[in-house]
């Protein structure tokens, strides 16, 4: 990294302080102590205890053209400014009055809505707490931006993602479900873990909330993408399994009842698995990060032990809101044993609302349920607006370059008698490297047991 930092043409600092400088900025504070410190502070420590041979007032000029300013030398205008960014507008009273004008017509422009967003920000904010003009704050904002004086300067600014999960408490308006606040130590979805689901929806339904929104607190905090589970696996034992089943269901059915009465917005910040795809489908005002993942193959222990979950949603993919699947794509993904559906397969289905990276994730996340303070009945196509303005482009679908096999050898097993074994053998007589590693899940009894039930289920 170190190599790459070099002076060039209209940058005022030599290779050899930029080198430093990335030093300072990449230094673990928090291992000293000083994660809570003022800039100050910081530069003292690192100028006379990490490396004695960077100059304190050199260090501290290229803070500035990085927009780092120490907190001593603000100016009284540079603080009220910074308490009008702050200021928890999700929060204020009467401030969703304003958000009507913010997202009205079928604008989806991100730089207008957020332009009308902030204009009512500075609105309120000179109305309820304290004098501020909005055209003045433009000038400053403008005059003060951070400039790129080195052109290595976004190697600092993005080097580290978002870490922090989105603060749900600043939305009074918004009943948040709490996925991870219900699970136990073994992170399954339990019965009691359900019926605490099932508390929170019911509360949901309180006129003090415009809109709901589901999580998962332990997901989103997570910093390892491996770890992030958003949906885990339904817990069942022997003697249990038809009332786990039954209360997962009501879960399906109560979230559906939520969605209908108001907006309800899933933010999946991470894995699903494939025996509660049914309760992520129980909107499609869904939001995805790139940790987002669900393996529905027939060989995966949860599809073994409840092959036929989310069986309806499954076989009604194509009716799904606004799907966007061939006939013949759900036979497609539930007896493939490689697929793993990302981000850019559901949102490429048409299930879901928008995407946001990860790095960027939890700001997005309260961008949007800024939204659920505008009353209802304009609340959900504010939501639906800001997701959209929030939302990116995930990637190419890796189902959609499939879309000719799907039509010509899984849309027929709809109206056949075709059985695993069948498909298994039709695939294998292409003599094609993709149809002989699909064919896989018929040399395992179980996985073949389970592509049979499901094959007849979606029929």
């Amino acid at each position: 990294m170190s190599a790459k930092i070099t002076q060039v043409d209209g940058c005022t600092f030599s290779t050899e302080e930029l080198q430093r400088f990335h030093s300072y900025y990449k230094f673990d504070w928090q291992a000293v102590g000083l994660d809570s410190a003022t800039v100050s502070e910081r530069i003292d420590y690192f100028t006379n205890k990490v490396d004695q041979t960077t100059d304190s007032q050199r260090l501290r000029e290229w803070l500035r053209t990085m927009g780092i300013v120490d907190e001593s030398d603000k100016s009284e205008e540079v603080r009220r400014y910074e308490r009008f960014e702050q200021y928890d507008y999700g929060s204020a009273p009467g401030f969703n009055q304003l958000l009507a004008e913010v997202y009205e017509g079928n604008d989806v422009n991100k730089h207008a809505i957020d332009e009308r967003m902030e204009r009512a920000k500075a609105k309120y904010y000179a109305q309820h707490v304290e004098p501020l003009d909005y055209d003045e704050y433009q000038r400053f904002k403008k005059e003060n931006a951070p400039k790129a004086v080195c052109p290595y300067q976004h190697l600092w600014e993005n080097d580290e993602a978002d870490k922090e999960a989105a603060q749900m408490d600043k939305f009074t308006n918004v009943k948040t479900i709490d996925i991870g606040t219900v699970l136990g130590e073994d992170g399954l979805l339990t019965i009691p873990a359900m019926n605490g689901l099932l508390n929170a929806i019911k509360e949901a339904h309180g006129e003090k909330y415009y809109a709901a929104a589901m999580v998962n607190s332990r997901s989103s905090n997570s910093t390892e993408t491996q770890a992030a589970e958003f949906l885990p696996m339904l817990s069942v034992s022997g003697s249990d399994a038809e009332e786990v089943l039954r209360v997962a269901t009501q879960v399906q059915i109560e979230l559906r009842r939520l969605n209908n009465a108001k907006p309800l917005m899933i933010f999946a910040d991470g894995t699903v698995d494939a025996s509660t795809v049914g309760i992520l489908l129980s909107t499609v005002d869904i939001v995805l990060s790139e940790r987002f993942a669900i393996r529905a193959g027939p060989d995966s222990a949860s599809s073994q032990a409840f092959p036929l979950a989310a069986l309806y949603d499954w076989a009604h993919l194509s009716e799904h809101h606004q799907a966007k699947a061939p006939a013949g794509t759900a036979e497609y993904i539930l007896c493939n044993p490689s697929l793993v559906l990302h981000s850019s397969e559901w949102m490429g289905l048409g299930l879901v609302a928008g995407f946001v990276g990860q790095r960027k994730y939890a700001a997005a996340v309260e961008r949007i349920l800024l939204a659920a303070s505008c009353p209802p009945p304009h609340t959900r196509d504010a939501l639906r607006k800001a997701c959209a303005v929030e939302s990116a482009y995930p990637g190419p679908s890796k189902i959609s370059v499939w879309q000719q096999e799907i039509c010509q050898h899984f849309a027929p097993l709809a109206s056949s008698t075709h059985t695993a074994d069948d498909l298994a053998s039709e695939l294998r007589s292409l003599n094609k490297p993709w149809a002989d590693r699909y064919a896989a899940f018929a040399d395992d009894e179980r996985s073949r047991a389970v592509a049979d039930v499901r094959i007849a289920g979606l029929r």
